[in-house]
Formats: C-alpha cells, structure tokens, sequence
C-alpha cells in the first residue's frame, strides 16, 4: 500500500449510489487532491482497449481505481499511465540526427522553406531545456532556423496525459464507470478580511478561498470539496517521484 490516506480516501469514492456527472474534487492543502470521475464504456465479450484522456498530469498511478457502480464485473488485465504529451521540444528530440524543413518568416520577404539536421534538440526530460544545435548548409547555429514543419503524428504520440486499460469482460455492457485517483499539483488557502465601523462594536469577516490548480486539466465544471489538517501520506522517495512529465507507469494485475 503507498499510503494509509490512498486506502482511506479512495474508498471513500465510491460509496453505494454516488455517480457524478460532473468531475468531484477533494482538494488538502498539502499540494494533492482525489478526484472523482467518469468513463463511458462500451465493452463486448472478452478483452477490450479503454482509453481515458481526462487525466492529469500529476497523476499517481497505483493510486487509480476504476469500477462499474452498477456490479458489473470489469477485469483490469493492464493499466498504462502516459504522461508525455507531445510538445514542439519533445518532437525535436525525436529528430535528433534527422533532418527537417523550418519554416522561415521574415519581414517583407516570402516565406521561405530551408532544410536542417538536428543534431541536440536541448529537450532534457525533467530538467530545463538547453540550446538546440542545428546544421543548415554545413554551418552550426545554436537557435531554430525558423519554425520546424514535422511529419505527421504516429500511432503512439498523445495530445494530453492519458491512462490507457485492457479490460475483459464476461459479456457486453454498456455503462457509465468510476474512475478515482490520487493527482498532485493541486491547493487551497484561506485568507480572512475583517471590516471594522468607525463607531460600533460589530465588524465583517470576509473570507476568501484560493485554490491553485497545477495539475495540467482544467476543471472547469467539478464539484469541489476542500480538507485542511495534515494527512498521514507516505513520501515517494525515489528520485523525481511519480507523475512527472515523461513518465509512463504500467501495471499488470
């Protein structure tokens, strides 16, 4: 079990007849939340591949639970989390040692179209970006000539965090499931105003709650609840921790 908090919250979740339509949020102050979800499935006999592309960026992937609120049986057989959302440095780095067309605008002048080896792309995954290094006609420059023009998307490049399951089943259903996890990157504070008459022994409190969402989806729509007081929630204490960017966990259960 990664914490005492992921057994407690989680189950928390899915008590007999809670199904929101909307996402719910449990905001602590301690820089996490659960979150509460829901995924369309239509599965036929046997094994199927689920996608589920509203996750977060800051997700934690042995905290995921996905059910069928309504009993149905679902046999999680595999469980990817993909983090890696493609970016314009990420697809450079693809390219190292390839070369590619650029895109060059310039005041005044046609577009034109030049040619260019990437030789570093100065993608760092987890760390900060350093200068590329492009050849274009046998001269090193450390800057992009111009904007790069990539070929056209694979098969495996994703547009935003997802998890990704390979579900077997009994028979076909059709059903809305809950899914809940454990997502960093998410807070709340609380800042309190005290307006004061100049005669009188009455004053107003104003209270206003901040929440800081850095946890790469927005919810515009969700249903939100917030915790304060320290929870008993075990550290990861492996290098960079779960659910950086550029991750990608898998589970087989």
């Amino acid at each position: 079990m990664r914490s005492t908090f992921n057994h407690i919250a989680l189950l928390s979740l899915f008590l007999p007849g809670v199904l929101l339509a909307a996402p719910g949020l449990t905001i602590y102050n301690q820089n996490f939340a659960v979150v509460r979800d829901t995924v369309p499935l239509d599965l036929k006999t046997g094994v199927n591949d689920v996608t589920f592309d509203r996750a977060t960026l800051l997700l934690e992937p042995d905290s995921v639970i996905l059910r069928d609120p309504s009993g149905s049986p679902l046999q999680v057989l595999e469980q990817n989390y993909r983090n890696d959302p493609v970016t314009q440095p990420l697809l450079l780095s693809l390219f190292e040692g390839k070369e590619l067309d650029f895109l060059v605008h310039e005041i005044n002048k046609p577009d034109r179209v030049v040619r260019g080896t990437i030789i570093r792309s100065g993608y760092v995954p987890h760390g900060e970006a350093v200068q590329p290094i492009i050849q274009v006609d046998g001269k090193i420059q450390f800057s992009l000539p111009g904007e790069p023009a990539f070929p056209s998307l694979g098969v495996e490049t994703i547009l935003k965090p997802q998890l990704n399951w390979k579900i077997n089943v009994p028979k076909a259903i059709k059903t809305e499931a809950e899914v809940g996890y454990i997502t960093g990157g998410m807070s709340w504070e609380a800042s309190y105003n005290l307006v004061l008459p100049e005669k009188g022994d009455l004053m107003d409190v104003v209270g206003w709650i901040t929440m800081d969402n850095q946890s790469g989806r927005a919810f515009s729509e969700a249903k939100i609840s917030l915790m304060a007081g320290d929870v008993n929630k075990i550290a990861d204490m492996r290098p960079g921790g779960w659910g950086r960017p550029g991750d990608e966990r898998h589970g087989v259960r």
